[in-house]
């Protein structure tokens, strides 16, 4: 959630990001935010695969278990730098 302030209200919102983990070669970065029906966002990044598909079969098999929960899932490609 937004605030009036522009800000990400963190108690409505949760960083599940490992920033250790370092892309393998050949693979692409994406990441999510997962916005549930109770307003609340999680948000993941590093999310390493070959393609868009294989991104989102992740971050379904990650939330599998809070799947009828879900609002809305936006995924994203990081820009290579």
């Amino acid at each position: 959630m937004i605030t009036s302030a522009n800000h990400i209200k963190q108690d409505d919102f949760v960083n599940l990001t490992d920033y250790s983990a370092v892309c393998p070669k050949g693979k692409r970065t994406f990441f999510t935010f997962v916005h549930f029906l109770d307003y609340s966002t999680a948000h993941w990044s590093n999310i390493f695969a070959l393609n868009r598909k294989d991104a989102m079969t992740q971050v379904l098999a990650k939330f599998s278990d809070c799947i009828e929960h879900i609002r809305e899932i936006a995924l994203y490609e990081k820009d290579v730098d």
